[in-house]
């Protein structure tokens, strides 16, 4: 298995100033702040812009779901249901 220095990145939760560099094969990583992994935005700086990406991809889920939670002729226990299975799961992906 080989490391291809293209692809990889780094990324330090050194809070010290010090300048981490790493070479792989004779290249130097690219140093970055924040990367998506698993569908999940890792960054140097907390959870703040991952809580704010899913709130905003749940947001999106309630606004499609809009046209069945107002409509009447659908009991509010399915939509109650609904709710928990779709919008919810999006919310609390990957979290742990």
């Amino acid at each position: 298995m080989e490391i291809s220095a293209e692809k990889t990145k780094l990324m330090s939760n050194n809070t010290g100033g010090i300048n981490t560099e790493i070479k792989v094969n004779g290249q130097k990583l690219e140093t970055v702040t924040s990367f998506e992994y698993l569908g999940s935005v890792i960054t140097d700086e907390g959870s703040k812009p991952e809580l704010l990406c899913r709130i905003a991809q749940a947001t999106a889920a309630l606004t499609r779901l809009k046209p069945i939670l107002i409509d009447k002729s659908i009991s509010l226990s399915s939509k109650i249901r609904l709710m928990r299975s779709l919008d919810t799961s999006i919310f609390l992906y990957a979290c742990e």
